[in-house]
């Protein structure tokens, strides 16, 4: 009796363990920092923004990031949100820096240009950035980020 005790066990833990797929790649969440905001020129028809961040890959391996989400908030406001596709890869334990330009519609943000324009430039501001990126590795759903820190705002 015990041994066919023990002969089922082993086969539920065997077929169970064929039930599961593939086995699934363990990833570390990856550290997104906004590292910069640069105001461009403003324009009637616009305001161009270059957002500048770094990426830190806690993983033994690289991670190719084939798209980017974000959302940015400054001073509590939101600022700016998307998402580009891109083609880098972020190498195993290292890092790497990327940058978005982002058109900024002038009626629609101009309380939110105008505060960063009289205070972001005097003195660090306040950031809030959350989104996903979205890598090229089989089964790997987008990886999340968020951090919150302060930043200077730089004119061109």
């Amino acid at each position: 009796m015990n041994r066919t005790i023990a002969i089922t066990f082993a086969l539920l833990f065997v077929l169970t363990g064929c039930a599961g797929g593939p086995p699934v790649l363990a990833i570390e969440q990856p550290t997104v920092e906004l590292r910069g905001v640069e105001m461009g020129k403003l324009r009637l028809s616009g305001q161009t923004v270059m957002l500048k961040f770094d990426v830190a890959n806690p993983n033994p391996f690289p991670l190719p990031i084939e798209s980017i989400r974000y959302h940015v908030m400054i001073d509590d406001a939101s600022f700016a949100s998307g998402e580009t596709p891109s083609s880098f890869s972020v190498p195993a334990d290292g890092a790497s820096s990327f940058d978005i330009s982002v058109e900024l519609d002038v009626l629609r943000s101009s309380n939110n240009i105008a505060t960063l324009l009289k205070s972001g430039m005097r003195k660090p501001v306040e950031y809030e950035l959350n989104g996903t990126l979205a890598v090229d590795i089989p089964l790997v759903k987008p990886l999340q980020f968020k951090n919150v820190g302060v930043i200077s705002i730089a004119s061109n």
